[in-house]
């Protein structure tokens, strides 16, 4: 997706995770926080085209609990809607690096991203 990847290029410094997730976790109304990650997070450089639902929390650091917290109720916002999600979770983080232009309201955030696999959960 050539306009986001331009997009990232902006005057805010970026950081961009991958995280997998239990496949059993990922899927679940209610899951266990504890077996949510199956893996150590990776650094990426850009997200693959594709269909994501987002949250994005204005913060410049969240403790693992805190991720966790925030990406299953972004599961279970995106379940309640009807959608299949897939199993990895990417956190972007921004933070300004210019605070020369006033109109720019975000100091530090993060962003959750999981790729929709459906629109209509089973």
């Amino acid at each position: 997706m050539e306009f986001f990847r331009v997009f990232l290029k902006s005057q805010l410094n970026e950081k961009l995770i991958c995280y997998t997730l239990n496949l059993q976790e990922a899927v679940s109304i209610d899951p266990d926080p504890n077996n949510y990650f199956i893996c150590n997070p990776e650094e990426v450089l850009m997200l693959e085209a594709s269909e994501y639902y987002v949250t994005q929390v204005k913060k410049d650091h969240l403790e693992d609990n805190d991720l966790i917290a925030i990406a299953i109720e972004l599961q279970k916002e995106a379940l309640w809607n009807r959608l299949k999600l897939d199993n990895k979770l990417y956190l972007r983080t921004l933070a300004n690096s210019s605070s020369e232009d006033p109109a720019e309201d975000i100091s530090a955030a993060m962003q959750l991203w999981r790729p929709v696999i459906s629109n209509k959960h089973l």
